[in-house]
């Protein structure tokens, strides 16, 4: 059982290799990464290295092959989705695995992209999972921090104000997460400079559907900061401070 296992990867890895020579890049992608998540829960001897092996092969087409913004948007967030989930790989792997993730996230071509995909990288560096992290999570909250301030400061170059209020108010929901979770960097300061900046900005806003579903997204964020200073939680940190 034990050789057969390596043996189905590598068919696997041949066939979807040939797959992305016919031209089927988006599906070998696709594949290339479903087979890394296969192999990491299947947990054989060398799991890790075939592992590594299909994630890298998923980087590559996504470098060489997928070109459209959207498309590319799409790829490098199930990228980082996937990886992730895994739990096989150590802190040799792992670190550059979540390294070219971020690389990636930062240099699509579209603001509003590069700020989505940099928010969601930042969750590799706190829930994704490393053999050698303390309880199996990495937890690394400066890292964190640095993805967020970087996607703030990605938010503040798109030249259209609704888009980038919008950014605004998904950025300041993902700052709540990681408050609400301890990450000791995320800081009620950041938090409520970040909802200064969007009651500045928010009223200055063409009246379009656009704005007013920015407008709900914003109020439900100060409506459940509202119901975490009414009903304190004793295992969430206090939200006394942040202003609303």
């Amino acid at each position: 059982m034990g050789q057969e296992v390596p043996k189905i990867f590598q068919f696997c890895h041949q066939t979807i290799a040939a797959l992305a020579k016919a031209e089927y890049a988006e599906l070998s992608l696709r594949l290339f990464l479903q087979g890394a998540l296969v192999a990491d829960h299947a947990g054989f001897s060398n799991a890790e290295t075939v592992a590594y092996e299909f994630m890298s092969q998923a980087f590559a087409l996504y470098e060489d092959e997928i070109s459209d913004s959207k498309a590319q948007l799409a790829a490098i967030t199930l990228i980082i989705s996937t990886f992730e989930q895994m739990s096989c790989f150590g802190e040799e792997n792992h670190e550059p695995l979540r390294t070219q993730c971020a690389l990636a996230a930062s240099k699509l071509l579209k603001k509003p992209d590069q700020c989505r995909a940099v928010v969601v990288c930042s969750h590799l560096f706190w829930s994704g999972k490393s053999r050698e992290a303390e309880g199996g999570e990495c937890r690394d909250s400066k890292r964190v921090t640095e993805c967020l301030k970087k996607a703030v400061r990605i938010a503040n170059q798109c030249m259209d104000s609704t888009i980038q209020v919008q950014l605004f108010v998904e950025v300041l929901n993902r700052y709540l997460y990681y408050f609400e979770n301890k990450a000791d960097t995320v800081t009620v300061t950041v938090i409520n400079q970040l909802l200064e900046k969007i009651r500045e900005d928010l009223p200055g806003l063409e009246g379009t559907d656009e704005t007013e579903l920015i407008r709900k997204h914003f109020e439900s964020t100060i409506s459940h900061v509202q119901l975490k200073k009414e009903s304190p939680d004793e295992d969430s940190p206090s939200y006394e401070e942040i202003r609303i």
